[in-house]
């Protein structure tokens, strides 16, 4: 494994080997010194391509594990978020990708002012300061050590969002912003996957919109936790 990347990317995947493949290859792993750890289920009709694919690159973690499913996303994120060895960790999707050849420029400039180890931060590349969800999020290793998880709900983007609003602690970093398959306006990627996970996060949608109307309880935890931690 390579040695004190700075960011580490953090990719639930199934079914879409080729489609990660072109994923992480836009994100020059081994130029920028980087690494992405990818969660594949042990049931995944695709496992032998990702294992052909992704195994001898010392760049990218593989981890094979018992199915979890969508509504189950932040069990995923938070396991690849303690196995991570960056200071930064990205939410990242399989269908999604880097356009901008000086991506990694731009955010290693960007983050200079900040302690990823001691401070928590989080910081926005897609809502290019409008105010939007913010759905590849970053966040330093203090964020993750201070909540003990990256989330815990499925819609990781938002939670992490909330907090980071709530706790004062949202940068936008401009000039990067990925392009994703889901919302590219052509080419949109509606395979299996697509339908399966759009039917889990409307079944999801509604409770959630009904329980951040008073703030799940560990929400509102997660932000006191935040605004103490920088008192």
């Amino acid at each position: 494994m390579i040695k004190n990347p700075t960011l580490s990317f953090l990719v639930p995947s199934r079914e879409r080997a080729n489609a990660l493949k072109f994923s992480l290859d836009s994100l020059g792993l081994k130029r920028n010194n980087i690494e992405a750890l990818v969660w594949v289920d042990d049931d995944d009709p695709q496992l032998k391509e990702y294992r052909k694919i992704f195994n001898k690159n010392d760049h990218i973690k593989l981890f094979i594990k018992p199915r979890v499913g969508y509504l189950n996303f932040f069990v995923m994120m938070n396991f690849l978020a303690r196995e991570a060895s960056g200071n930064w960790l990205l939410l990242w999707n399989d269908d999604a990708y880097m356009d901008n050849p000086d991506w990694f420029r731009i955010f290693e400039d960007f983050v200079k002012k900040f302690k990823p180890a001691t401070e928590p931060v989080v910081i926005d590349i897609w809502s290019q300061g409008v105010i939007v969800n913010n759905l590849f999020p970053i966040v330093s290793r203090a964020y993750i050590d201070i909540l003990g998880h990256f989330a815990l709900t499925p819609n990781c983007d938002d939670w992490v969002r909330i907090v980071a609003r709530g706790g004062n602690i949202s940068h936008d970093l401009l000039g990067i912003k990925p392009k994703h398959h889901k919302y590219s306006g052509e080419n949109i990627l509606k395979d299996k996957i697509y339908y399966e996970v759009e039917r889990d996060r409307a079944e999801h949608k509604k409770v959630w919109n009904e329980k951040r109307r008073l703030f799940p309880p560990q929400l509102d935890e997660d932000i006191k936790k935040i605004l103490k931690h920088k008192k």
